[in-house]
């Protein structure tokens, strides 16, 4: 048969597949690769009954556009996933989007924070003052160690150079501030109290604010441990305002009173004189329910008693003598304060001493 095209002439190649080479160029283009895999597939079908040629570039458009998909969609997997870990656990440049950067000198009464260092001074410190001022300002219905429930400023306008001098004052100075916050004291969780104060001060200005928080190295519960007063009935009020006295002598003791017999015999006066004056306030609260008279009259003669036991352990001249005029029967009013407490509608520990709290 005569060759069709000449002697010596060659037979012209079947066109190129479009489809096939828009296969390739697209698939390497990474946010157009699906569209690449997409013709590639096209192309290898078409191609076997269209005679174009393109078959290798097709095959190439298909595995390169399907290997940028593969690796595309494995790392939105990977990705989101890590995006979830990160905000859920509070990752990001400041821990979590919703707290905010900053120092002790930028908390407020009732800001909840998280600090760069520790919580509390160790064990066996002097006194207890937080050095590291870098702090994470949170929000109190997230996890946080801490709440600030106070702040005031140190006295005077004069120099102050012996911390010493400060750290009673700031002492001394947080102490009614945690009444104010939660009147209710025997609700708190366990928590401990701590503050940030100058270590020194200058007559003519400077940072003189004494800063109070209650802590928790485990953290505190979730949302703000502030207390409501409009929460409690008018019995109730009365029954706390009576008791305050009494409470802040008790918050009052410093680290020393288990080892110096000054603080101890100090704590134990203020102690008296608090117990004494509750006793007098709730004797003369006026209008209570019956059912409540009689456990409020047996915690006013529990502390009265406690008053005089104590007074006499504030007079002692040497330690062992402070420990066995301390010597109460009974320890304290706790049984009392239960039944009052019980009576009264408020919140008491449940009978088993688990610690959980019940309400009557």
């Amino acid at each position: 048969m005569a060759d069709p095209y000449g002697p010596g002439q060659p037979a012209p190649q079947p066109p190129l597949s479009g489809v096939a080479v828009a296969s390739l160029v697209l698939s390497l283009l990474v946010c157009l690769a699906p569209l690449g895999l997409i013709l590639g597939i096209v192309a290898l079908v078409r191609i076997p009954g269209n005679g174009r040629r393109g078959k290798g570039l097709a095959v190439a458009g298909t595995a390169v556009g399907g290997a940028v998909v593969a690796l595309a969609t494995l790392l939105l997997v990977v990705g989101g996933a890590r995006f979830d870990a990160w905000t859920e656990e509070g990752g990001g440049l400041l821990g979590s989007r919703d707290t905010k950067a900053g120092t002790l000198f930028h908390l407020k009464a009732g800001d909840c924070f998280a600090p760069a260092g520790r919580l509390f001074s160790p064990e066996g410190a002097e006194h207890d003052r937080m050095t590291d001022t870098s702090v994470e300002i949170v929000p109190c219905d997230r996890p946080h160690p801490a709440q600030v429930y106070g702040t005031f400023r140190l006295k005077g306008d004069h120099a102050i150079s012996d911390p010493a001098a400060i750290y009673a004052q700031a002492f001394e100075g947080c102490v009614p501030l945690l009444h104010d916050f939660a009147p209710d004291t025997w609700t708190l969780p366990d928590v401990g109290f701590s503050s940030y104060y100058p270590e020194s001060v200058s007559g003519t200005g400077g940072d003189r604010t004494v800063r109070c928080w209650l802590g928790a190295e485990a953290g505190l519960p979730e949302g703000s441990l502030r207390q409501d007063p409009g929460a409690w009935d008018a019995d109730q009020r009365a029954y706390l305002k009576a008791l305050r006295p009494s409470s802040e002598a008790w918050f009052s003791a410093s680290v020393k009173v288990d080892t110096d017999l000054a603080a101890a015999t100090a704590w134990a006066e203020r102690m008296a004189e608090g117990g004494a004056e509750s006793a007098k306030l709730l004797r003369a609260i006026d209008g209570l329910p019956a059912r409540t008279r009689g456990p409020v009259t047996a915690l006013a003669n529990r502390l009265d008693a406690l008053s005089g036991v104590q007074r006499s352990a504030s007079r002692a001249a040497t330690r062992a003598e402070f420990e066995k005029r301390w010597d109460i029967d009974g320890e304290d009013a706790s049984g009392e304060e239960w039944e009052a407490r019980l009576a009264l509608g408020l919140p008491v520990e449940d009978e088993e001493g688990d610690g959980e709290e019940q309400q009557p």
